[in-house]
This record gives structure tokens, sequence and C-alpha cells, in this order.
């Protein structure tokens, strides 16, 4: 029969399912290996070999865990509420949430997560990926809402959570408020315009600004204090053209002297430069003007201006002060900017009033924390430290939007207070229902929903809360492993770092293990916009999973790996030839305890135990690579390459025990490379270990089996055999130069390879195919 990856794939994906091959004991005493997997969007219909590479690499360690004796929790969620989803169903459907009844827009999103999952479910099914679907959570059902809102009302008491108004990051765009880590760092080149301003007493400065638009709403100017350019003017009212604005001039140590003309003015309308410049030069309140409004457009404090985009608006503040004579000169320049990573519109600062979680100040907190996780690869704790130095701002967790967690508050008419709902309450959509002891005349419900964040750093506390077993919660809190990409370290990783340590003093979880991008061929990343990729599942019909799983071990833990059909075949090599050797196996199942090793099967056994060892040693340091690597050199080199080649004349042979030998020792061998195999590989080693020793063995799945342990290997000593793999290369070599097939036998041949023909001289002729060798 030939090798059919989609035929073995249904199979076994439909016996795992049946026989919960992969399913979680809530009872079972053994130990514990928690997965915390990040929920995927569901919204990402477009799925790739990326998405492939990232879950697959955490899965490698899963099934060896499994292996090792483990008892594996490894439930699946789905990030299935806030911006992402409302953003897609928007785009999918043509609709503006702000024209559409809010229940009908959460009907929507509600109706096409459950589609996501489903293609997510499917697809890592496909791919062998060994979740235990008994136990699956959304980060929009009641259970997960009500785990959100109850950290929510425990951060409030604690005073860790604070309701305030001030400046907050602000899309125009999708019409939210965001956090730091909602943002990405975008180059563009702009307009730096130089403006001139007037002195007190006589004399001029030059600015430069990019945001002329901003203009109107200026409060400040300042200059380095050691600037001799200005010294002089420090403490003297400067007169704003157009405006007529008047302005004490500062000295700020920040300024940078070098940069543009040394003159910076900040409006209060501004970025977080004005939020910055502010802390030191503190504003009246009433002296603050906020021009640009929540839509992006100017307000009335714009004057003139008003109801103009802030582009167009830029254009006619342009146009007025050359009008006036004060622009001195326009220069091109690249800068970067702040965007949403959603939609890459450039934010901005509006004042609000919001929700905050308490971070910008407990850097040391979080770096400590940061230190007490195993990384994997430890390199990578920089990101998350780097990260945490360039933390800025509390975390804003309210959002403007339709699709979240309800953020569970009502606020008392009379004085403005909260009003917490109690724990029986929860979850509770404010909107919706009121709390006990008050009539709804009496409370404002807060409209605003959390951040999708601010659930999902909840996953470790949300999926110990899945199973029924009280006892067992207890003990899956904190989670084992904690797999995901490098770009979710500052928000996934970091965020839940922060809500475990103020639930509980402590982690939320011990390891974490990063994986890096999947990339085209040609290095760029995958992408929907650039078409650079096959779809998941035609990947899997096209090349089958197996073959897309060893592709995935192409990269150590952390660095990008590129889209390789040359590394697929070879996945698809590997696979039919386990199946080729499985085919030679089955000829010869006969099997006899009392066998005498030979040399060969004593020196085989010896290069098993070294992989077996190397092989463990990898996976326990989460080198999934490392380990596909060692057993590959084992496999394609010592056993099939010789070991094979070395008793294929055994296993025909009249000699009982010989024969008897080398088929216990081939057996052995196989089994133990493919329970090796399988955390890679899981498909074609369950049909071969199914085929070939399931009626031997207790497991019913390889995949549940023990995983392998060093074997006896007799008492010969084989120190020297590594001569005999020289002598049988150079036969072959022999053969190659002067084109005879190597199955041809020769009369006679003299070895240059020095061996020890009275121990090894058999061997070689029957492998070398020589009648007198020499």
């Amino acid at each position: 029969m030939k090798y059919d990856a989609q035929e073995i794939q249904e199979r076994w994906k439909a016996f795992w399912a049946t026989e919960n091959v992969f399913g979680f004991d809530e009872h079972s005493q053994a130990p514990l290996y928690v997965v915390d997997t990040p929920p995927p969007y569901v919204s990402a219909d477009h799925l790739h070999a990326g998405h492939i590479m990232s879950y697959a690499q955490a899965e490698f360690i899963v099934r060896y865990k499994r292996m090792q004796g483990f008892n594996v929790y490894y439930p699946m969620g789905f990030d299935d509420n806030g911006l992402p989803t409302e953003r897609f169903i928007e785009k999918k459907y043509k609709v503006d949430k702000s024209k559409i009844d809010r229940p009908e827009f959460v009907k929507l999103c509600l109706e096409e997560t459950k589609k996501g999952a489903e293609t997510y479910r499917h697809l890592w099914q496909d791919l062998g990926i060994s979740v235990d679907w008994n136990y699956t959570y959304s980060t929009i059902d009641p259970h997960s809402q009500k785990v959100a809102q109850a950290s929510f009302i425990d951060l409030y008491r604690k005073g860790h959570l604070y309701r305030a108004e001030k400046p907050v990051m602000w899309c125009t765009h999708c019409q939210t408020t965001l956090a730091q880590a909602d943002l990405e760092d975008m180059k563009r080149e702009t307009d730096f315009v130089h403006i001139e301003v007037g002195v007190e007493g006589g004399g001029t400065l030059v600015f430069a600004t990019t945001r002329p638009e901003l203009y109107p709403s200026c409060v400040g100017i300042s200059v380095h204090p050691d600037d001799e350019r200005y010294k002089q003017y420090i403490g003297k009212v400067i007169t704003m053209p157009l405006t007529n604005k008047k302005l004490v001039l500062t000295a700020d140590e920040k300024i940078d002297p070098n940069f543009g003309t040394g003159v910076v003015y900040y409006c209060s309308s501004g970025d977080a430069q004005f939020l910055d410049w502010e802390t030191r030069h503190p504003i009246a309140e009433g002296e603050k003007m906020h021009i640009l409004g929540a839509d992006g457009r100017m307000n009335e404090g714009a004057g003139k201006y008003e109801g103009q985009t802030a582009q167009a608006a830029k254009g006619h503040v342009i146009a007025d002060l050359s009008e006036l004579g004060v622009v001195k000169k326009i220069e091109k320049i690249e800068q970067i900017v702040n965007v949403h990573e959603r939609c890459d519109t450039p934010i901005e600062y509006v004042t609000s009033k919001q929700w905050f979680i308490s971070i910008a100040e407990q850097k040391d907190t979080w770096l400590e924390l940061g230190r007490q996780v195993t990384w994997h690869p430890e390199s990578r704790r920089k990101d998350y430290d780097n990260w945490v130095n360039g933390l800025n701002w509390d975390w804003c967790v309210s959002r403007q939007r339709y699709y979240g967690v309800p953020i569970p508050v009502w606020y008392d008419k009379i004085t403005g207070e909260p009003v917490l709902p109690e724990p029986d309450e929860l979850p509770v959509d404010p909107t919706q229902y009121t709390p006990k002891g008050y009539r709804p005349e009496d409370v404002i419900p807060e409209s605003d929903v959390l951040d999708t964040w601010a659930t999902s750093s909840l996953t470790p506390q949300i999926i110990a809360g899945l199973v029924k077993n009280s006892a067992m919660q207890t003990k899956l809190y904190p989670a084992t492993l904690r797999p995901n990409a490098f770009e979710i370290i500052r928000t996934w990783d970091f965020y839940s770092i922060v809500r475990g340590y103020y639930k509980n003093g402590h982690l939320p979880f011990r390891n974490v293990m990063i994986s890096g991008h999947g990339l085209a061929g040609d290095g760029r990343k995958l992408s929907k916009r650039l078409g650079n990729y096959l779809p998941s599942q035609k990947l899997i019909e096209k090349y089958g999973a197996d073959a897309i799983r060893y592709w995935a071990t192409g990269a150590r833990l952390g660095q990008n790996l590129r889209f390789s059909e040359t590394e697929i075949g070879m996945g698809h090599k590997t696979a039919v030839k386990q199946y080729n050797v499985a085919r030679l196996v089955s000829m010869h199942l006969e099997m006899t305890d009392q066998v005498k090793l030979e040399h060969a099967d004593t020196w085989i056994l010896q290069e098993l135990n070294a992989t077996i060892k190397g092989v463990t040693a990898a996976f326990e340091g989460y080198a999934y690579s490392r380990a596909r690597d060692i057993l590959d050199s084992f496999f394609w080199s010592r056993f099939t390459d010789y070991y094979i080649e070395f008793i294929k004349y055994r296993l025909f042979s009249e000699d009982a025990q010989s024969k008897a030998a080398a088929i216990q020792t081939l057996r052995l061998v196989f089994l133990n490379v493919l329970k090796m195999y399988a955390p890679i590989m899981p498909f074609i080693t369950e049909q071969i270990y199914q085929d070939l020793y399931r009626d031997k063995e207790t497991a019913k799945s390889i995949h549940i089996s023990n995983w392998p342990q060093e074997v006896a290997n007799g008492s010969l000593s084989v120190q020297d055999f590594s001569q005999v793999l020289t002598a049988v290369d150079e036969i072959r070599k022999y053969k190659a130069q002067e084109n005879i097939s190597l199955g041809k036998e020769l009369d006679e041949y003299s070895l240059q390879t020095e061996v020890d023909l009275t121990t090894y001289g058999e061997l070689i002729q029957r492998v070398g195919r020589i009648k007198k060798l020499s």
C-alpha cells in the first residue's frame, strides 16, 4: 500500500476524539502540566503557516509532557470580544456600529464568532493539535465575563483601579480609547513648518512644528536653559501671531537644542510630548484649550477652523500664518508617529473620564516578576524588560464599543459615586440590569466595556475555573506553560502578570514559551494584504499535517521561520520512510524471549540510548528543533542507512538466533524512534503504532504511551564500531565511482580502512556484498 497522509489523518483524528485520548483527568493524582494557550481572535479568517507554526511548536512540548506521565490540562479559548471583532464585522458586513442598534450589532458579532471558533477547531484537529475540547471558553461567555467583572471589582476595592478625567490616547477612526500596548510606530513624511514669533522688548524666535493645526491651543513655549541663542529671552513674553496669545518663554532641560530650531511649542490638544512637558510646567485648567474632538475634527475652541478635519485645518492654519508673513520655511522630514495597531490611524490625545489600572509607578515590581518567570528562550525576557522600562501611563481599560465585557458599574445620580454589584449578581450588563437596592431612576449605568486585554489577561484564572472539581481548580493555578508569539509579550504576558500579582501576589504562570513569525519564502511576513501564502487548510490538504508540523520544527524557539517547500518535502519523506520501515518490520513479527545480541545490535542500542538521552534533554529545554535534529540524524543515518542494511541478510537467515536478535532489536529500536517522533509527527506514528505494536502494548495510543527510557544493550564491546561504518562507506564510495550497483557482489576487495576483520569481517562482507575481503 502507498502512504496516504489524508486517509491516515482522518482515521486517527476520529479515533483520538472518540477515545478521548487527550482528555484531562480531574481526579488523577499524576503531576499536572497546565497550558494557558493564547485564545486566538476568531475574526482571523485567513489562517496561514505562521499560525500553524506558533501553535504547533508549543504543542510539541505538550505531547512530550503527556508521554512523560503528566496529567496535561490543555483547554482552548477564543478571543471573540472587543475591537478586533467589531472591526471585522464592520468590514465584512459593511455596517457602521454607530448607525446600527447595539443589540443587532452584538447579534452579528456573536453569530460570526461562533463560525470563527468552528473554523479554528476544525483546523486544529486537522493539524493534530492535542487540545482537550471538553474544556473550552470564549472571552465573551458568561464564565469569562464573571471572572473579568469580579477582578474589576477586586481591583477597585484594593485601590489598584480608579476613574479619572485626563488626557487619553484616542483613535479617531475606531472612536475609542487605547492603551499604550495598542500602539505601533509608523514612519511617514510630513511638513516641518517654521513659524516666527515676536519677543517682548524686541527680537524674534522661530519654532518648528509638524502639527500647525493645533496652533490655536498653544499654551507654552520652551528652550534649553543653556542654549546661548535664547538665554536672554527666557522669562520674557512671547506674542503668538494669529491668536495674539501671550506666553512666557520657559527653560526646560529636556529640550534638544540641536533639533529643529531648538525652540519647542506645546499645545494642550497635543501629544505625549505635551503631557510630559506639563508635569514640569503646570498649566491652569482654565488656560487649556482642547480644540480637537473625538471625531478627529476641530471643535468650537478652534474658532474659524471649527468642523474641519485635522488635515484640512493644518492647511488653513499654514495659509493664514503665511499671509501674516511668519512662516519662514516648510521642509519635508520623516517622523515616527504612534498609530493604532488595528487601523494604522495616528492617535490623538483627548481629555475624557475613563477607568485606569495603576501600572506606571510600579516598574520595579513588574521587572522583578519578569525575572521570576522562566523564559524560553531566555533572550526574550529583554522584550518584556524593554516594554516595562518604556511604560509612561497607567492602563486605560475602558473602551467606547458595543461588543465587549460590560464594566460592572452604575453611578449614583445624587453623589456620582460608583455603585458595584454583589458577587451573586455577576455577570451583569449595567445597561440592562439595576443593582440590588436601587431603582432604575436612582443610577446611571456605565455604557463602556472593558479592553479586550482586560479579559484575556485573566486566562489563567478563566481556565482554572472550567473544571468542576473544586479541589482540582486550586491546583490548576498558576499555569505551567504560557506559549505565545513575541509581539504579545507587551500585552498578554505583561497584563497577565499585573493581574496575577494584584489578585494573588504572585505570578499566574511559571514558564513562557515564545515563538517567532512565519515568513514567506522571500523573507517578508506572511500577510493577507500581500497574498503571499496558502490558507492553512489548503496547506494541510496539499502536504499533510505531519509534513507541515515537521517544517514548524525548522526554527529554534523565538526565531522567525521562512516557509519552505523543501523542508516540508523533507517532512513528507520522513513520514514515507517511517511507513516503509514499518512495512519491513511487518514482514518479521515473530519474537522470542531469549536472544543473543550481535555486534550490530549492541551498537544500534547504544546509539539509541544516546539519542533518547539527547532528545529528552532537548524537549526538557523546550528545544524541539534540536530534538528533531538529533532524532533525524539517528533515524536517517544510524538506523535506516546502516543498521537496517546490516541486518537485512539476517532477517532471511536460517540462523534462528541471529534472525531473532535482529527482529527483536529492529522492533525495539523502531518503537522508540516512533515515540520520539510522535510529538512532532502524530498521525504517521499513531498509524504504525496501531499496526505493529498495539497488540503487545498497554497504551491505547502512542500519545499516552510511556516516553522512551534507555534500554539494555548487551555485554558486547563495540567501542571501535565506527570503523565498520567507515569501511562500509569506503566500499559504497568505490562502487559509486566505478558505476557498480551497490547490490552487485564483488569477488574481492582490499580495504584501506583499518578495521578488526576477525570481529567484523563477516558483517562488512555481507553488507558490502564482497566474496573475499582483505
